[in-house]
């Protein structure tokens, strides 16, 4: 089984290397999960890009709204313009899918969500002005075979691998652009070569740091209980509202009794689950995946944390219908050694090192360039925090 350590919530496809450190991307807020029916387990595929919620920053000069006019030049950079299509194919590059959804839900926050992306994607761009000055001083290249290369190892590295064709095909199918996305990664790796070059000695991180965080941070490598399970699900709602509920109960509890004996005189699971089971998983043979507690209905979590690896479960009755649950692979509560976190916590802090000294880069690019906004105005002390849609009534 693989094992989740720290590091790999960095690997993200969409927001990819220092595009993370350029500007302050607020993290979608915690929220508690509820306990979900084992009809609907999470997707395991990488996003895009993350949306964080909505922080909508007050106005100030500079920050005027952008109005949809391509050519409309909205600031200078040393000289060099950036003009309102520049912002607006950045967004729609990241942002379009999500926006698109907004739109159809709520029109004015969409409008709202956009203005404030304008704002934000706007000082984007001028920090990218100013590394891209410095990449070209430097003479810094990133070629398309390396950017292929890490794409493709950051896709290994997911819980459930894929190929960079497969990861393509969840982009399109989501409304993004991947060759966009390609570009930007590149230009994201052109940044990390940049800072190497430039601020190596301050960004490396010793094993000694590692064991200090390690040892100070015990309990987020705890591994808590968890179990691999396939079912089978007669569903008891009925599908003709003219039917009996009891009726339809009662042969759905009939069916599972017949299938449960079916499975004990030796019957394929798998094959039993795609003919009969009334959850989308069917098509899987029925595999959930892996979970923790608290992540099914009691019913369900009960019956398959009980089980051993390889055990079937009886019928279980829960809310959606009679479930019959086979466990493929229980794992006991753990704690992850220091050997095996190592490398994800050398990642992460080194990614956090990044972060201070890319700020502090930043800074002084800013201050020693001529930035000057279509009003005449110059930029704050501090870029302005880039937050990004979040939909209505998410809990």
């Amino acid at each position: 089984m693989k094992r989740v350590v720290v590091g790999t919530v960095f690997r993200g496809l969409g927001l990819a290397g220092l595009f993370a450190i350029l500007f302050a991307v607020n993290g979608l807020g915690c929220r508690q999960k509820a306990p979900v029916a084992p009809e609907a387990p999470e997707a395991n595929a990488p996003a895009p890009a993350e949306m964080p919620e909505a922080n909508v920053p007050a106005e100030t000069p500079g920050e005027a709204a952008v109005e949809p006019q391509p050519d409309k030049v909205l600031v200078t950079v040393n000289g060099a313009p950036i003009t309102s299509g520049q912002v607006q194919q950045r967004i729609d590059v990241e942002f379009k899918p999500k926006l698109d959804k907004l739109a159809a839900q709520s029109p004015e926050l969409a409008a709202q969500q956009t203005k404030m992306l304008q704002k934000a994607l706007t000082d984007r761009l001028i920090n990218e002005r100013l590394l891209d000055e410095q990449v070209k001083a430097a003479q810094i290249k990133v070629t398309e075979e390396e950017v292929v290369t890490d794409i493709g190892k950051q896709l290994g590295a997911l819980d459930t691998p894929m190929t960079i064709e497969q990861y393509k095909a969840i982009v399109l199918a989501q409304g993004g652009d991947f060759e966009a996305q390609k570009d930007y990664r590149l230009r994201g790796m052109t940044y990390e070569k940049l800072l190497a070059a430039k601020k190596g000695a301050e960004i490396g991180v010793a094993e000694e740091e590692v064991k200090k965080y390690y040892d100070e941070n015990v309990t987020e490598f705890e591994v808590p209980e968890q179990v691999q399970a396939s079912h089978i699900l007669l569903s008891t709602k009925p599908t003709d509202p003219n039917a009996d509920p009891n009726e339809v109960k009662a042969q759905a509890k009939q069916k599972a009794d017949e299938l449960l004996k079916e499975l004990k005189d030796g019957g394929d699971f798998a094959a039993l689950a795609k003919e009969h089971s009334s959850c989308p998983s069917k098509a899987r043979g029925g595999d959930l995946g892996q979970f923790t507690r608290g992540r099914m209905v009691k019913p369900f979590e009960e019956a398959a944390f009980a089980l051993k690896a390889g055990e079937l479960s009886d019928v279980v009755e829960t809310d959606f219908g009679y479930h019959i649950i086979k466990v493929t692979e229980h794992t006991d509560a753990s704690t992850t050694t220091f050997e095996e976190a190592k490398d994800g916590i050398t990642e992460k802090l080194s990614r956090q090192k990044k972060a201070e000294v890319m700020k502090a880069y930043l800074e002084t690019l800013r201050d020693g360039a001529k930035i000057v906004f279509a009003d005449g105005s110059t930029p704050q002390a501090s870029p302005p925090v880039i937050t990004a849609p979040a939909e209505p009534n998410q809990g």
